[in-house]
């Protein structure tokens, strides 16, 4: 593994310096013939040196060495329409001798891993554990991708909840994009409403859907410019626009009063959070007046090409089960049956608990199947899904364990039901948008990649959660014996972390794979990938620690309860940055939370480091 190292250095250092970038245009006129392939589509692009100013020249690369693939590599980047008949279709060109290198580097680091796992580990002892084939199944079963192609119709009379509607070039239920929409302007997916609501008369209090929302933006807009659906989350932004600063929602008539100030506030080239508020507003301005013209969808005939009633249908289906609330609940109850078992120690209070947690890995279990055949992909593709993933994977650990272990240890299941609760409170209440089928982008969706790279990543995070919560329990229960180093809880500790390291490696590299076929390199220290190599490195550290024995069991305990902190921040953390290529998982609104629990957890270290043993 240290060979690795050397490797990934020594050829990291030499290839930043013989490392070349360049920027490749073609003019395609589109009643010509069809773009072919990237490789041949080089040798007519003209190519102009990274960095280099308008005007320039081009610069003359070798075609034949171009269509070689090595050690050139073209990328296509994407189609930017000029005019009508015109498009200038963008390529990168990378000359990268040491492209290899990272590769190399994952082959002689695995090598060592299992080398050192067979010979230095398990020594003389026979036999191995199979591990690198827990995602395989996944895989064959990644669906294949559709593509929507047809004309919408124009049918607006009669929308239901499963009325296919286009909406930026894909093919959704009505009931979604409702979702989506009444979500981005007001954080709902249903409105209450105390006053009087025109058209609505024949409810004594008005409750209204999504879907009635719309319906009554476009059939009755003079009525729903009243309505207050427009939720002001800034009382700075509320005193510049002149809107009351105690009421949190407003409606469309009174930001239309103020539209022309709040559109130069939006246009403002600054991240001031007053402006970042304005340019929402605006944005969600914006997307009313389209629902209120006609213009933000278009309903197509379920007879039109590319619609499929049944897939449509159980998308509505599933926004109606809401299994994530009851996965939350289920989980609860797994915790609080849990905690009250520590005091009255029954058997049927144990089994009941463990009944809960195996319902709740069963009903996220079916939520994923749904969420697969809905997407026709592998439903791996946001922070709200990996979430609720390693929720999963948090409580099929519970219930494996009182299936099979007869020497389980019983205060384990209280933090780990906990834990797993509570991301799914996060990921319900917080993470979960309006239309939780929103696409991505199209250089992301690939089965294979989403299955292999996102779900080894999860299982090491899961891992890491598992690893710092097996530590909190070890600290608590602290005495001399149970911190020797041949403690059951400390043997977990270290199995758990090492579970987790290792997935944790393999999910990184496996990303760094991804990223070569997505955007033409291995690594680029985009803050994601920094966060994941964050959580290795701290794993790591600890691993050597414990193996040089330069830190006692319970010093070794202290240092893992920071595990679940540590994968917090660079996990929900680096999402709330909102930077760099991975342009999926972003998420917003959520500091308060993740500040609120590191600041928990970090006094609850506090306290078990300080408390005596």
């Amino acid at each position: 593994m240290h060979v690795a190292l050397l490797v990934l250095l020594a050829g990291g250092v030499a290839g930043n310096e013989i490392k070349r970038e360049y920027n490749g245009f073609e003019v395609i006129t589109l009643n010509s013939v069809e773009r072919p392939d990237s490789s041949a589509t080089a040798q007519k692009v003209k190519f102009y040196a990274a960095g280099d100013s308008l005007g320039a020249e081009p610069v003359n690369l070798d075609e034949s060495v171009l269509l070689t693939g090595w050690p050139y590599y073209v990328h296509f980047r994407g189609d930017l329409p000029m005019s009508k008949d015109k498009v200038i279709s963008m390529y990168k060109v990378y000359y990268d001798p040491f492209h290899f290198v990272p590769y190399a580097f994952m082959v002689l680091f695995l090598l060592g891993a299992v080398f050192h796992y067979v010979v230095k580990v398990r020594g003389a002892r026979k036999g191995t554990v199979p591990v690198l084939a827990l995602a395989a199944g996944l895989v064959a079963m990644a669906p294949a991708n559709s593509q929507a192609s047809a004309q919408p119709t124009t049918i607006w009379e009669g929308l239901k909840a499963d009325s296919p509607v286009l909406v930026d070039s894909a093919i959704r239920p009505f009931d979604s994009f409702a979702r989506g929409f009444l979500d981005n302007l007001s954080g709902r997916v249903t409105i209450k409403f105390r006053g009087e609501v025109p058209y609505c008369e024949r409810l004594e209090v008005p409750k209204l859907s999504a879907g009635d929302v719309v319906r009554l933006i476009q059939n009755h807009p003079e009525g729903a410019k009243n309505l207050e659906l427009f939720k002001v989350l800034r009382s700075d932004a509320a005193q510049a626009l002149d809107l009351s600063e105690d009421r949190r929602y407003v409606s469309y008539a009174e930001l239309f009063r103020s539209r022309d100030l709040l559109q130069l506030y939006a246009s403002r080239d600054d991240n001031h959070p007053a402006t970042l508020e304005m340019r929402r507003l605006y944005s969600n301005v914006l997307e009313y007046e389209a629902v209120a013209a006609r213009t933000a969808f278009s309903p197509v005939g379920d007879a039109e090409a590319g619609v499929d009633p049944a897939r449509i249908s159980m998308e509505v289906l599933y926004h109606k089960l809401n299994l994530a609330l009851w996965a939350f609940v289920a989980a609860f109850i797994a915790c609080l049956l849990a905690s009250l078992n520590l005091i009255f120690k029954s058997r049927k209070m144990d089994v009941a608990a463990n009944v809960a947690c195996i319902a709740t890995a069963g009903i996220l279990a079916v939520l994923f199947t749904l969420r697969t055949y809905v997407a026709v992909r592998v439903p791996l593709s946001s922070l709200y899904e990996i979430v609720l993933l390693v929720a999963m994977l948090l409580m099929a650990f519970e219930a494996g364990a009182f299936i099979f272990c007869k020497r389980r240890t019983f205060s384990l299941m209280v933090p780990v039901t906990f834990m797993a609760s509570l991301m799914l409170f996060f990921a319900k209440f917080v993470l979960e948008p309006g239309d939780t089928f929103r696409p991505i982008p199209a250089v992301l969706n690939s089965s294979v990649f989403l299955t292999v790279h996102v779900f080894t990543i999860a299982l090491g995070f899961a891992g890491m959660i598992l690893s710092g919560v097996v530590a909190h329990v070890a600290l608590f229960r602290a005495s001399s014996e149970k911190n020797s180093a041949s403690s059951p809880l400390n043997s977990l500790l270290y199995g758990t972390l090492i579970f987790g390291a290792v997935f944790t490696v393999i999910g990184t590299l496996l990303g760094g794979v991804w990223a070569d076929f997505a955007w033409g390199r291995f690594w680029g220290f985009d803050p994601k990938e920094c966060g994941a190599l964050f959580v290795i490195l701290w794993a790591m550290l600890e691993l050597h620690l414990r193996a040089g024995k330069l830190v006692s069991p319970r010093g070794f305990a202290l240092m893992n309860c920071f595990n679940v902190i540590v994968t917090f921040l660079c996990w929900f953390g680096v999402n709330l940055l909102g930077v760099g290529l991975h342009s999926y998982g972003f998420q917003s609104g959520s500091l308060t939370w993740l500040a609120l629990f590191v600041g928990i957890d970090s006094m609850v270290i506090a306290y078990l480091g300080l408390r005596k043993s």
